[in-house]
């Protein structure tokens, strides 16, 4: 069953889980400029099988395993009658709507929301011919 709101406020946090510092700082200057943009977000949601746990691995392992091996969407937001995949990355490129589809794909399988789910890429940059890959694919990107 997948949550119906986020954990989180849309807002500046101490900490962001599964974020890097440079991701932290897009997304901040997001939130800055789109305070309202949704009613709550998730970080580090984890979706997908993982992959299997080698068979020699010790059973206090095994659990760890699937863990670090699962596909980790960096956010989840939502507002009425949509989820948001959000992918944070610098310099984002074709790699970033690959990494999109399958989250989408996975976040589907795993929770069967009856909501909208709507990807988007937010970043400090992007070339031309990777935006308009985005943009065939009907994939916002926004430049923060």
């Amino acid at each position: 069953m997948h949550p119906q709101r986020g954990r989180f406020k849309l807002e500046k946090l101490s900490k962001y889980p599964h974020l890097r510092p440079e991701d932290v700082a897009i997304w901040e200057r997001f939130i800055a400029a789109h305070p309202e943009a949704y009613d709550s977000v998730d970080y580090d949601v984890r979706v997908g099988e993982g992959a299997p746990t080698p068979p020699e691995a010790p059973p206090e392992i095994a659990d760890d395993f699937h863990t670090l091996t699962q596909k980790r969407i960096d956010v989840v937001a939502h507002r009425p009658g949509e989820i948001w995949i959000i992918e944070v990355r610098p310099r984002a490129d074709q790699t970033a709507l690959g990494n999109l589809m399958g989250y989408r794909t996975l976040y589907q399988r795993q929770f069967s929301p009856a909501e909208t789910v709507k990807l988007m890429v937010i970043t400090d940059r992007i070339g031309d011919d990777d935006r308009m890959i985005f943009m065939t694919a009907g994939v916002p990107v926004v430049v923060v």
